[in-house]
């Protein structure tokens, strides 16, 4: 059996399980999902492995001495946020996301873009963590690196080429890009699934706050080719469009 490792690394709320479940049966490899590296005794020899960590030294050894190919997933940090806001309500596990230090209050879960508490934890030293597992494996010049934006524009050719790039005779036999939809995420128990769409912030999150989060994660942005370009809508708009999309939890 030819082993083929991979390690699909990013920021929660990246698209990094919707990629691990295609690939993994595309691919024909085993699924592993941790929050920490160090929960692994062993490995298969063919496996997809998911995990949010920082790029440093302990963890690229680890990867480095078991062979794994690296495949980072980049999203815009703004929706990135939102999507992390909606999550937190149905999924206690985000407290062990990079083992606390995304420092996420608890009085977070159930407050709008639109509040004070969101622009804080947004602009935070936690956020900054959060967003920047994508940022700092987006340097690995190793690293395959795919945005989710390209996923979700063209799930069914993207998706296909991602799985190529590890085995160039790959194919989607069994219709796991099919299967594994929005839908399918959104029936979770945990609701992994929302919108599965990019660029909702524009619709929930006011221009002087996105600007103000640019500005205090601008390094990140601008490596992976993000940008806030001013925008109309008031708070109140931003307030009835996200009470829209989560009334009732319906995802």
């Amino acid at each position: 059996m030819d082993t083929l490792r991979i390690a699909v690394i990013g920021s929660p709320r990246s698209g990094n399980s919707w990629v691990r479940f295609v690939l993994a049966d595309i691919l024909g490899l085993q699924q592993l999902a941790v929050h920490n590296y160090v929960e692994l005794d062993s490995v298969p020899v063919r496996c997809i492995l998911q995990l949010h960590w920082y790029r440093e030294p302990n963890l690229q050894r680890f990867l480095r001495d078991r062979c794994f190919k690296t495949l980072v997933l980049a999203r815009h940090p703004l929706d990135v946020l939102v999507s992390v806001l909606n999550f937190i309500r149905h999924e206690p596990e985000t407290a062990r996301w990079l083992e606390g230090d995304a420092e996420i209050p608890q009085d977070l879960a159930g407050q709008p873009p639109t509040s004070r508490k969101f622009l804080r934890y947004a602009k935070s030293f936690g956020a900054a963590n959060l967003l920047g597992v994508s940022y700092q494996w987006w340097r690995d010049p190793d690293a395959i690196k795919v945005r989710y934006e390209e996923l979700v524009q063209c799930p069914d050719e993207a998706l296909l080429n991602l799985a190529r790039a590890f085995d160039p005779a790959a194919s989607d036999e069994n219709d796991a890009i099919g299967r594994f939809d929005l839908p399918f995420f959104q029936k979770l128990p945990n609701k992994h699934g929302w919108q599965g769409r990019a660029g909702l912030w524009r619709q929930l999150i006011v221009y002087s706050d996105a600007r103000a989060i640019y500005r205090r994660h601008k390094p990140m942005f601008d490596l992976m080719g993000y940008s806030v370009w001013p925008y109309l809508l008031t708070r109140a708009a931003a307030l009835h469009r996200w009470k829209e999309l989560t009334v009732g939890d319906a995802l």
